[in-house]
């Protein structure tokens, strides 16, 4: 079974070189009880060592079953170990954190066998080497002589080929020392027992062939051996022995239990830098959650838009941040040149962004059709035609002394007004609806209110809500008096024969529209009797009366009146409020700006009425000649279609969209609507056909990247404590190396390989950065109450630190990992340990 051809050993100091073994040859038989006797020194344990694949000889060749072991390298080493020897050692060499019945399955485990037939091959070792009521004690409960069968049990429990016991009896009574030899010597009548002694009357009594050595020679052999030739037996194709990563986490957490102060300490200093990186984290997850909210909102109330005419405040955004790319003054029309030191005129370049710049574009038929195509699941639209409405409404101004007069005034910002979405749950995204009900007409309006259901007193006197409303006396409107009172939620809208007159030589001019001051005059003249001059003392009057109230004296000189009495506007369109909605709680930006909101349907209405006008008409028949003149208005010649398209809106007509609003449901969507945008080619230049506005991505990009470049600094220094908890587990870990060093030699006697060796160490420190995680979740998320607190003092945001579902698996798995790395040094010099010396270690 076992043959040694001419052994040699040399151990190599830096001094000298020490020969242990001097060309030993011996044959072994399968089933034989052999004592090597000798004086301290002379190679015993050595011999001992290198049968059991523990050291390696420097010349010469241990052959098993057959098979010549020159050439086996590590892992045949380790799998000779697990599958062929058992190790009985004088001190024992028990694994103090696990029980009896562990240490014993530990082989087992080792060479792959089955959870239940381990547990009963273990058992019944335990039970032949009489230690069957022991089971569950761990090694510092039993005596020395129980010890030492514990040892024996787990050395035949794999029922291996040789058993080699190194001084298995040094540390006992003699007593004990026969049960040991009794033992011995019933375990060597089917299989080959090598034991080392000093003892030579036990040698003598016990033993079956005695060999003595001296100086590195065998120098006697009581029964020799020449053993026949043997077909090469398997060796280098046997399953290869591995320690499954069970055993090496229950060793590791055993060990870490078993120094709970340590592991605890180690544990929460390791979990400070986690708390760290989690809070900048959490607080990086708030910032881009309110950007991403910021930007949602506003696709919405800002959407990107193609427009015959916009503008672009892009430039401002890079003359702000001074971002002038590959030119040198940021127009893109000069190339930077090279090995040159750049003068950016920051200051010009921002005066000159501050305009904006316009976007214009002719929309066409095809660039619809195009439109009419993209993927309505990810992007909704609205194609508006957006065309002029002149809207007036019936205010009450004391015009006579005897009281106030209606008055029909033009209501200037009609042209801001929002038109709605084309979807209502696009709207209902950011507004509730808090009284009446949403328009089904067109000539059904909606107002529009903040989140404190209020309006600015500014905004209700210029779009003509409430033109008295500085008056400090009246502080809100209920909702059902704002739906029931006719002064304040209706509105006229005048069409185009009521508006223009035909001068009769193919013009036509507008004047029913005058100034409030000369409309003030006629309606007084025509009220009374008095001179000129009388009438415009006090006319004067009444315009100082106006003027007290500070809201009307700011809109005085600009606003005109519909020159027509008020009770003869029956061929104007009603316009009415008949809901009022509110901005949502957590809608930061709303998509309507103006607190008149009215349906697309509207415009369309003014387009179908308009183009039945007679100015229109006239219009359409000189496409190249204004038709309507002014004052103002010397030049009349349309020289560009789209000067015609602009004179024709307005008139109250489009054949096309003005402009088409883009409403993206996520930041995906509308990186998906850019593309398919920039792809429209119809001329084939290669480059996008049509610009886009898309102001509010140029400003959430540069906040992102600012937010991101400061989380990332924030990140980097926290770093820093994460590299001290780095270095503090590589200490921990080489301390934890060291204080199991025996425990190494005893897995490497059983079979485990370097690789298990390297497990064991990386398990134990994976297991501290899991904890150190769990702690470093545990504390973020009680710091996260304060921190969430604060910030909704300052800002009066709730929320906004948290970290998302899969950050906290991240967390934890990224403590593992760092812990992992840092143990991986230790763990490697832990598999390097000579497992002889390993064993030797106290």
């Amino acid at each position: 079974m076992i043959k040694l051809k001419g052994i040699k050993k040399v151990y190599e100091t830096d001094e000298k070189k020490v020969q242990a073994l001097k060309g030993i040859s011996l044959d072994m038989r399968r089933a034989e009880f052999v004592c090597v006797l000798g004086p301290s020194g002379c190679g015993k344990t050595t011999l001992l060592n290198i049968i059991g694949g523990l050291d390696r000889y420097t010349a010469g060749d241990l052959v098993i079953d057959g098979k010549s072991t020159k050439k086996f390298n590590d892992e045949d080493w380790d799998t000779y170990r697990s599958r062929k020897v058992g190790f009985v050692f004088q001190s024992y060499n028990l694994i103090s954190h696990q029980t009896v019945l562990e240490n014993v399955e530990t082989a087992l485990i080792i060479s792959g066998i089955a959870k239940e037939e381990r547990r009963k091959r273990a058992i019944q070792a335990l039970v032949d080497v009489g230690l069957s009521e022991h089971l569950r004690k761990t090694p510092r409960q039993l005596s020395g002589g129980e010890m030492q069968r514990v040892a024996i049990a787990r050395a035949i429990v794999n029922n291996p080929k040789m058993i080699l016991a190194d001084e298995p009896t040094g540390a006992l009574d003699s007593e004990n020392s026969v049960k040991i030899m009794e033992l011995l010597k019933k375990i060597a009548k089917d299989r080959l027992v090598i034991m080392v002694t000093h003892n030579a009357e036990l040698a003598e009594e016990y033993a079956t062939r005695i060999i003595k050595m001296k100086d590195g020679e065998v120098k006697s052999d009581t029964a020799p051996y020449n053993e026949p030739q043997e077909k090469p037996g398997a060796g280098r194709g046997e399953k290869r022995s591995f320690m499954p990563y069970g055993l090496a986490a229950r060793l590791s957490l055993k060990n870490l239990v078993g120094k709970k102060i340590r592991t605890a300490l180690t544990s929460v200093a390791s979990s400070i830098a986690i708390v760290g990186i989690a809070l900048v984290l959490a607080c990086s997850n708030g910032l881009n959650h309110f950007i991403d909210k910021i930007q949602s909102d506003t696709m919405s109330s800002i959407p990107i838009t193609v427009s015959s005419s916009d503008t672009d405040y892009s430039g401002l955004i890079e003359g702000l941040f001074g971002y002038v790319g590959d030119t040198v003054s940021g127009n893109g029309s000069e190339k930077r040149p090279t090995d040159s030191v750049i003068i950016n005129h920051t200051l010009k370049n921002l005066v000159n962004s501050i305009s904006g710049k316009i976007v214009t574009n002719e929309i066409t038929r095809d660039f619809v059709d195009y439109v009419d195509k993209i993927n309505t699941d990810r992007v909704r639209y609205d194609a508006v035609k957006n065309v002029t409405k002149r809207v007036y409404k019936k205010v009450k101004m004391p015009i006579y002394s005897s009281g106030s007069k209606d008055v029909n005034v033009f209501e200037r910002n009609s042209g801001s007004w929002s038109c709605l979405p084309p979807e209502r749950d696009i709207l209902d995204e950011q507004y509730t609806m808090v009284a009446g009900r949403y328009p089904s007409e067109y000539n059904e309006l909606l107002l529009v209110v903040d989140k404190n259901s209020s309006i600015t007193d500014t905004v209700m006197a210029n779009y003509l809500l409430d033109i008295y409303a500085y008056d400090e006396s009246k502080t809100h409107y209920t909702y059902s008096e704002i739906l029931s009172d006719p002064y304040i939620n209706e509105y006229n809208l005048v069409l185009n024969d009521d508006y223009y007159t035909d001068n009769g030589d193919g013009t036509f001019s507008e004047d029913k529209r005058v100034e409030l001051a000369e409309f003030i005059f006629r309606q007084y003249r025509n009220g009374g009797d008095e001179s000129d001059a009388i009438a415009e003392i006090k006319i004067n009057g009444i315009r100082d009366e106006l003027k007290k109230n500070e809201l009307i004296a700011s809109i005085y000189d600009t606003v005109t009146c519909y020159n027509v009495h008020p009770d003869s506007d029956k061929t104007s369109l009603k316009l009415k409020i008949v809901g009022i909605i509110k901005l949502n709680d957590d809608t930061q930006y709303g998509m309507l700006s103006s607190p008149i909101a009215y349906l697309s349907s509207l415009n369309d209405k003014v387009i179908e009425l308009s183009s039945e006008s007679e100015v229109l008409k006239a219009q359409q028949s000189s496409p190249d000649k204004k038709v309507v003149v002014s004052k103002e208005v010397t030049d009349l010649t349309i020289e560009s279609n789209k000067a015609r398209i602009n004179v024709l809106s307005s008139l109250g007509y489009a054949e096309l969209p003005t402009s088409i609003k883009f409403y993206p449901k996520t930041i995906k969507d509308k990186d998906y609507l850019l593309e398919y945008i920039d792809s429209y080619d119809k001329d084939g230049d290669g480059s996008p056909d049509f610009s886009y506005t898309d102001n509010v991505g140029a400003v959430i990009e540069i906040v992102r990247i600012v937010v991101g470049g400061v989380s990332s600094i924030l990140i980097a220094l926290t770093s820093i404590s994460l590299i001290v908890s780095a270095i503090m587990i590589g200490i921990i870990t080489y301390v934890s190396v060291i204080e199991r060093t025996k425990e190494i030699g005893v897995l490497r006697s059983v079979g485990a390989r370097k690789g298990d060796v390297v497990r064991l160490f990386i398990t134990e420190t994976g297991m501290i950065g899991l904890v150190a995680g769990v702690i470093g979740i545990v504390l973020t998320l009680v710091l996260k109450m304060p921190l969430n607190a604060l910030m909704k003092n300052i800002t009066g945001l709730g929320g906004f630190v948290f970290l998302y579902w899969w950050n906290y698996p991240v967390i934890i798995l990224g403590s593992a990992l760092l812990t992992v790395i840092a143990g991986l040094i230790p763990s490697m010099l832990a598999s390097k340990k000579d497992p002889v010396k390993a064993l030797r270690s106290e």
